[in-house]
């Protein structure tokens, strides 16, 4: 397995069937020692908390070699869940859980807007991209399946083995990526970090955080509001669930079919199509018909699909390699920190009743199309070009 992409998708893929493998097991072991569903999905949550630190893990990332960045973030969060599910009740578990967030955040940033770059020349990018994010969406399905399976086999410390063992398996798997050579530092730690948020008033990339950090806001937690939704218009727990599972095979999909769809055109303008195909998918998902909702919510997963691929190359090819994790870390930060607030929207929404209770996130979507839209008409005559060192 000489092959780098090859490399990289294969212990990504490790790491997300152990990410979402946790994601079920965790809220059902703190949910039984709690008796507190609010407790299960707080404690969880302490994860996604370690994007807060993602700038200072930017500049680490810049300063060291990235293949040792990459291989360390899996061992160090096998050894958080194999603390965890050694340790007593109470903070020390929330603590585990955010430490291993951090691995989990070094190993995206790594991963994606680092190592690809820098093992991949600019014009094959989409394709890997394209590869790697098809290769995720499955991870992610299989994560789920595999989660409920070892829980209901053998229950929740099983599983937790299993989730130590592929942190640890896309560990030694990444052992095989060639070695890099990073740049010495210019500077110290706390001044590079500065360097990421400076690229951020670069007009492409920030309008690219502006729409995408809405548009994350408008559907961030979406497939949780969807749970709720159907479960009040009567449909069953399995179906509700397939259907989830449907929207990421298609999300799959879409990304694999990205570089062959629409490739002469700029990828602002694929962006903007993706985001316009998202606005119309909400709004049939804001229908009262269950399946026009179901459709909406397919479309939208195949718009995502195509839209992760194409950014993220539209990153890769913007931003310098030598910098490329302190940058993107901020962007993340951003980006990744509206998440969690779209549920704090659709909480807020939810004393609305029907098509009033999606407008606030289809105002949100609009004002994200039409920010980009007026950024992808005025490069048009000037698109980017690709930036290597």
């Amino acid at each position: 397995m000489s092959n780098p992409l090859r490399v990289i998708v294969t212990a990504s893929m490790m790491a997300t069937l152990a990410n979402w493998q946790l994601g079920i097991t965790i809220p059902l072991v703190v949910l039984e020692q709690s008796n507190s569903p609010a407790v299960a999905l707080l404690t969880f949550a302490l994860r996604g908390a370690a994007y807060a630190f993602s700038p200072l893990l930017g500049a680490v990332i810049d300063r060291f070699d990235q293949r040792a960045v990459f291989i360390l973030a899996q061992f160090q969060q096998a050894a958080c869940i194999a603390l965890l599910a050694l340790s007593p009740n109470g903070w020390v578990g929330g603590g585990l859980l955010l430490f291993s967030g951090v691995g989990a955040v070094a190993s995206t940033i790594t991963s994606q807007f680092v190592l690809v770059p820098k093992f991949i020349d600019p014009e094959g990018r989409d394709t890997a991209v394209a590869k790697l994010m098809a290769a995720l969406e499955v991870a992610r399905v299989v994560g789920l399946l595999v989660g409920g399976v070892a829980i209901s086999w053998q229950g929740s410390t099983f599983s937790l083995v299993t989730v130590i063992g592929l942190y640890a398996a896309a560990g030694t798997v990444a052992l095989l990526l060639p070695r890099v050579v990073t740049p010495a530092p210019q500077a110290g730690l706390f001044a590079s970090l500065g360097v990421g948020f400076r690229w951020l008033r670069k007009p492409d990339l920030l309008w690219l955080v502006v729409t995408m950090a809405a548009v994350n806001l408008s559907i961030g937690q979406l497939e949780a509001v969807l749970v709720t939704v159907f479960d009040q218009k009567g449909l069953a727990a399995l179906v509700v669930s397939l259907l989830l599972g449907l929207g990421l095979a298609v999300s799959a999909v879409a990304s694999r079919l990205t570089p062959v769809l629409l490739p002469s055109w700029p990828a602002e303008r694929r962006i903007l199509l993706s985001q316009v195909a998202v606005l119309v998918s909400m709004g049939l998902i804001a229908t009262p018909l269950i399946p026009l909702t179901a459709l909406g919510y397919v479309i939208l997963s195949f718009a995502t699909g195509f839209n992760n691929v194409v950014s993220i190359t539209y990153r890769q090819n913007l931003i310098p390699i030598d910098i490329a994790g302190r940058v993107n870390s901020v962007i993340r930060m951003i980006i990744t920190g509206t998440v969690p607030l779209s549920g704090f929207l659709y909480a807020w929404a939810s004393h609305f009743d029907g098509f009033l209770f999606w407008l606030p996130a289809l105002l949100i979507l609009g004002v994200a199309v039409a920010a980009w839209s007026g950024h992808s008409f005025r490069s048009a005559a000037d698109p980017i070009a690709p930036v290597v060192k």
